[in-house]
């Protein structure tokens, strides 16, 4: 009997407990304080990375606009550079064409002129159109594909529809699924040399090919600052004739545009090529030695690392000495 007592105290103390509205809200009270506690976690962990990733955010926009920055004066430099570079007192290898500004930044200007590349839109010149041919094959390509290319340049520049012995004209390059060309008229840029049948095969051999070549050329190669492969394609000298005329012209320090540059007049530069008798007579019209109506311009900014580059080719007359701009690109 006292066992069964005892066991419904215990049921009803047990009943007391759980029906107690104050035992159930303090339960209540801690579940929910630890669910505080745990969005409360998730809450400055979400803010922290918020912080840092706005942090982040405002470095590297900081770091891009002093870059930016950079950017700009760098090209600032190049268009300061070109001013003193276009004016007609300025001359190749002058001290002012490099100058310092400031402790890490400053601009480097070199006078060249077009006479110094071929003159692509007078192809159809044959001492040109060789000439082509033989630069071609200077730069290992066989005599076929250099012929193919050569030819082919002259037949896009040309205004009838003949084609040349490795030339391509309308019916070729219908052949091979091509409908608008060639344009029989001149390149508007050197870039479009690689439209012409053949040049894939230039492209590939000689990749810096378009530093060889001008589309504001007027027919003539300046013995002052013709390359050296294209002195080599236009008279067919020796490699010995033409490393000892340009050592002579570049003077000391191997370095052309510079002070100790030296002016070779016709006459001795014909000596020092060894060019002579029928073969000096048939090149007397496309060789000069003082072209310097045609001018390009490279003027390079720099602040740090960074680079601007403008190059401008202009025309100056002679007479009045207006200056004309004939192209400009910016890199």
């Amino acid at each position: 009997m006292k066992t069964e007592n005892w066991k419904l105290e215990n049921r009803l103390l047990h009943t007391k407990a759980y029906s107690n509205p104050f035992t159930i809200f303090n339960s209540s009270r801690r579940a929910n304080q630890g669910s505080a506690l745990m969005l409360m976690m998730w809450a400055i962990l979400l803010m922290s990375v918020t912080v840092l990733g706005v942090v982040e955010y405002i470095r590297a926009s900081a770091a891009e606009s002093v870059q930016a920055a950079y950017q700009f004066k760098a090209l600032h430099l190049a268009e300061s550079g070109l001013a003193v570079g276009l004016h007609p007192s300025t001359r190749r290898g002058d001290l002012v064409l490099k100058q310092k500004i400031g402790p890490n930044s400053g601009f480097d200007v070199v006078i060249n002129y077009e006479g110094a590349r071929i003159p692509i839109n007078y192809a159809t010149d044959e001492r040109l159109r060789e000439a082509i041919y033989n630069l071609f094959i200077h730069w290992q390509l066989n005599a076929e594909e250099a012929g193919i290319a050569a030819d082919s340049l002259a037949d896009w520049i040309d205004n009838d529809d003949n084609a040349r012995a490795n030339g391509a004209e309308q019916e070729q390059y219908q052949n091979l699924g091509i409908f608008d060309s060639p344009r029989n008229q001149g390149f508007l840029r050197v870039d479009e040399m690689l439209l012409v049948r053949g040049m894939d095969a230039v492209d590939r051999k000689k990749p810096d090919w378009r530093e060889y070549f001008s589309v504001y050329g007027e027919g003539q190669i300046d013995l002052r600052t013709v390359f050296k492969d294209v002195l080599l394609a236009i008279t067919g000298s020796s490699e010995n004739d033409v490393a000892r005329f340009i050592r002579e012209r570049d003077g000391a320090d191997g370095i052309p545009g510079t002070e100790d540059d030296r002016r070779i007049r016709d006459e001795e530069a014909y000596q020092l090529l060894g060019l002579a008798g029928d073969k000096l007579n048939a090149l007397r019209a496309i060789l000069n030695d003082d072209d310097t109506t045609l001018r390009r311009i490279t003027s390079i900014g720099w602040v740090g690392e960074k680079r601007a580059e403008i190059i401008v080719v202009t025309r100056r007359n002679s007479e009045t000495g207006s200056l004309t701009y004939l192209g400009r690109m910016e890199e």
